[in-house]
């Protein structure tokens, strides 16, 4: 049942926990049975109390037996956690900061609390957020979910890895923490980098960018991505931290791996860089292991490379670069060890970009490299189908040419050209590397690959007994079947 009260200016919808109610983690059904304990941000639900109908907040469902249904065909859930990742006051806006993370926004990241024409580019240092999201291991968050809180609230929350230890102090990236006086709990003998904290603290005024958050209640180290029995099933939504092989990264506690049957969508192994935000669907094994079955891109992935002028290039917090015609903005998951974002370039390069579409069609960067000296007869593009007409495709305003290039599959084995174009339809994400046209802004022969097909979204996957993503919506998004 969803409840709507009248709140100033606006209405406020909620949805009651009573049971049978359905919600949507991204893509998968949870129900809400008669013995699932829901939290909001570390406080227990009553029974019957309004869940937050919040799209884009994170939640974890836990489920006691993902094989038994309950009245609605759907496992009833044993816990669900609604959690945010930051809460408190802006601390910078180029870049924009909250207690010190940077957080990316984009036209994906589902906002409230914006009235009267406000938005996030009008925040100013000292504004209250709650932010919701997924943390990189370079203190930087991926919004899912932004609320502007109009009056400042009392107790504030910081979560994120531990960049260094100084005494009784850490940082979280520019963040430093006083930990005078505060007992660490289950952080292991001491406090260490790289370990993930979930920081409370008191409110602090006048709290700025270079300010000592010294008001710590408690500092808990946590997963940042939930456990799991060996041999269950688990759908965990998160950031890339490390690549530690051609088949294995590391995503929060646990060492992913992959082979030639793990599906994938938006995107395939080369995508997998630290800062890309996945689901992966598999089994938890043992020592924190995790085998993926299937690993979708939380939105779809594009590559760039060619000729780039150093007037192509606006460095910044909020930096572009231009490169075959594409203005890419500078996400805060960038990975840019050649600082073409931070620091332009002073002479006319060759410019490798790797990131992902918004659903705004907003190019965003998470890595950068420099390639040597311009070559147009070394240039890629990457990215969804927009247009067909054989020979010629359309990828990122880019004419890609097939006449003469080689045609590859996914698994990079050739493959003919009758079969690339029917797989090849827009939304198909493909890719050519080849020479430049710069004209007709067309790349030539080369090789032209078919990086993932156009496919219809998998039904969400039965038998998982741990589900981590972001609220798409309640039990009336469900009214018609499940997306």
């Amino acid at each position: 049942m969803r409840i709507c009260v009248f709140l100033g200016a606006a209405f406020a919808c909620a949805t009651s926990a009573a049971a049978g109610n359905l919600i949507d983690i991204q893509g998968h059904p949870v129900l809400i049975g008669e013995q699932t304990q829901v939290f909001v941000d570390d406080e227990r639900l009553p029974p019957g109390a309004p869940l937050p109908d919040k799209r884009g907040l994170r939640v974890e469902a836990r489920l006691a037996d993902a094989r038994a249904a309950g009245p609605l065909g759907v496992a009833p859930a044993a816990t669900v956690i609604f959690s945010y990742a930051v809460r408190g006051p802006v601390t910078s806006t180029a870049p924009l900061r909250v207690l010190g993370q940077e957080v990316t926004v984009t036209s994906d990241t589902g906002l409230t609390g914006f009235f009267g024409g406000g938005s996030v580019a009008s925040l100013v240092p000292g504004d209250h957020l709650d932010v919701s999201g997924y943390v990189d291991t370079n203190a930087s968050l991926l919004a899912s979910f932004i609320e502007y809180l109009p009056v400042p609230t009392p107790r504030w929350l910081l979560s994120g890895y531990v960049s260094a230890v100084d005494g009784s102090d850490v940082l979280l990236g520019p963040q430093r923490v006083s930990l005078a006086g505060v007992t660490p709990i289950d952080c292991g003998d001491a406090l260490a980098p790289g370990q993930f904290v979930e920081i409370r603290a008191d409110a602090i005024g006048n709290f700025g960018p270079d300010s000592v958050l010294d008001t710590v209640t408690r500092l808990t180290c946590v997963q940042p991505v939930p456990l799991g029995t060996p041999g269950a099933l688990g759908a965990l939504t998160g950031i890339v931290g490390e690549m530690l092989s051609p088949t294995s990264f590391r995503f929060g506690p646990h060492v992913v791996t992959f082979d030639a049957d793990t599906g994938f969508r938006f995107g395939n192994a080369d995508d997998l860089v630290p800062g890309a935000a996945i689901e992966v669907d598999g089994v938890f094994g043992d020592g924190l292991a995790f085998a993926a079955q299937d690993i979708q891109f939380a939105a779809p992935m594009i590559r760039l490379e060619g000729p780039v002028e150093p007037g192509d290039v606006m460095p910044g917090p909020d930096g572009t670069v231009r490169v075959l015609g594409n203005s890419v903005r500078r996400a805060a998951q960038l990975r840019d060890r050649d600082a073409v974002f931070s620091a332009g370039i002073g002479a006319a390069r060759q410019v490798e970009l790797r990131g992902y579409l918004d659903h705004l069609g907003q190019r965003w960067a998470t890595r950068a490299r420099l390639r040597g000296a311009p070559d147009p007869a070394d240039v890629r593009a990457g990215g969804p189908v927009e247009a067909v007409a054989r020979p010629l495709l359309s990828v990122l305003g880019v004419g890609l040419d097939s006449e003469g290039a080689i045609f590859e599959d996914p698994a990079a084995r050739p493959l003919d050209a009758d079969a690339f174009f029917a797989l090849a339809l827009p939304g198909a994400i493909v890719e050519q590397s080849g020479i430049l046209d710069g004209t007709s802004m067309t790349i030539h022969g080369g090789v032209l690959a078919l990086v993932t097909p156009l496919d219809a979204p998998a039904p969400p996957p039965a038998g998982r007994n741990v589900i981590v993503g972001t609220l798409r919506g309640t039990d009336a998004l469900f009214a018609d079947g499940f997306d």
